[in-house]
């Protein structure tokens, strides 16, 4: 682990020389005891975007004269080709090991489950692009471990849009790369719950999912979960602005303009803040949830408020959250700050007779200038976040009551 993380730090330094004109986002590599979809997913994304500097470098898309409509054909032709042989492997390649290693994967060394193993297909196109995680031994979980299992590989995608999604929002600007991963990692996970049918193979996630919500789920003490009725309401992940947004800078602005980012409209807002809402809709590890999601920007600092109501099958569950970027700073240090409160069954409750608790998060996150005088010094900041949160679910960390505690480095290129 040591090793990898050197060999990430080496390549975003000397990336750092490629850096264009544009304000970059802040590259993060960070480790939590699980590695959390949080933590995980974060890195993946700095891994893909360290990558991509590299390669354009070299493969610049970005170069040609298309002043003619043959030189234009090319340059798109080129850029298509470099997408499907370069670019779409690796980017598909991180996302899966984002949905095994931490999603699947971090529920199960939350619960100790132990050895775990990964298999992995050769990514699109140059293979089915599939893959698996498995375990050995027997383990005693709770409804909601089960679920959590079932659900964490489409979660940690969604974690991993997340971040883009942040990213994106403070810089104003989206990469060509961070709108195909976005894409994908949305659309994915609907077409992965889309897909589900009664012919689905037992190692298909939502198939499991359905069938742990539903077992022990009586009528009417507790009313099941069809696939019609998941399906439909899969659907409202299109409610999502990001997708179109995604969308255009991936096939308009870099396919056929040639341009290596796209703009993030927002709704203006008085005292120059900019507004921008989205639905989600996910699978947890208590049923099904749609949340209202509403992005604040002010000053490229994102403060992100959050209302949640879920489905558990007998009662609704809820949850209210808000993730403020720099709300405080001094000359050498910035902290984000972090909280949320929910409603949801116990982790142990079962379908017919749920048992509901209140629960709450709590953290900061501090990033410190390590030192001054020089210019890597003045871009890398050491990251420490540190928190509290109770037994219950918040999509990308533990599921479990524990302390939040996360280390790592944030480099500005």
């Amino acid at each position: 682990m040591r090793r990898e993380a050197a060999a990430i730090l080496l390549v975003l330094l000397a990336s750092g020389r490629l850096a264009g004109a544009q304000d970059e986002p802040r590259y993060v590599v960070v480790f939590d005891q699980h590695m959390t979809p949080a933590s995980g997913t974060a890195d993946l994304l700095t891994i893909e975007r360290a990558l991509a500097a590299v390669e354009d470098r070299w493969l610049s898309p970005l170069r040609f004269d298309e002043s003619t409509p043959l030189t234009h054909g090319l340059g798109i032709g080129y850029r298509l080709g470099k997408w499907f042989a370069l670019d779409l492997p690796q980017d598909h390649f991180l996302m899966v090991v984002g949905h095994e290693v931490f999603g699947h994967g971090a529920r199960l060394r939350e619960i100790g489950a132990e050895p775990i193993g990964y298999q992995f297909d050769a990514p699109i196109p140059y293979g089915p692009g599939g893959a698996a995680t498995s375990f050995s031994g027997d383990l005693t979980v709770t409804r909601a471990d089960a679920l959590g299992i079932d659900t964490a590989g489409i979660e940690a995608q969604n974690v991993l849009a997340d971040h883009i999604t942040g990213q994106a929002l403070e810089a104003g600007w989206l990469p060509y790369r961070g709108a195909w991963l976005y894409l994908e990692s949305r659309l994915d996970g609907l077409r992965y719950i889309r897909s589900v049918s009664p012919h689905s193979s037992p190692g298909h996630d939502v198939r499991s999912f359905l069938e742990d919500f539903n077992d022990g789920c009586d009528p009417p003490s507790c009313s099941p979960l069809s696939a019609s009725t998941l399906k439909r309401r899969a659907l409202l992940m299109l409610g999502d602005p990001m997708l179109a947004y995604a969308g255009y800078t991936w096939a308009v602005s870099y396919l056929v303009q040639g341009r290596s980012s796209g703009g993030v409209p927002m709704i203006p807002l008085p005292h120059d803040i900019h507004y921008l809402p989205a639905l989600r809709f996910e699978m947890t590890p208590y049923g099904t949830a749609v949340t209202t999601e509403h992005a604040f920007v002010r000053d490229h600092r994102l403060t992100r408020v959050t209302a949640g109501f879920g489905d558990t099958g007998r009662e609704h569950a809820w949850d209210v959250g808000v993730d403020a970027h720099d709300a405080l700073h001094g000359s050498w240090w910035h902290a984000d700050l972090r909280a949320a409160v929910w409603r949801q069954p116990t982790l142990d409750s079962p379908p017919n007779s749920q048992v509901f608790m209140t629960g709450g998060l709590a953290a900061a996150s501090a990033r410190i200038q390590v030192g001054r005088g020089g210019p890597v010094a003045e871009r890398v900041n050491l990251l420490v976040q540190a928190g509290y949160k109770s037994d219950g679910f918040v999509r990308g960390e533990r599921l479990h009551a524990g302390p939040i505690v996360r280390v790592g480095v944030a480099i500005r290129r």
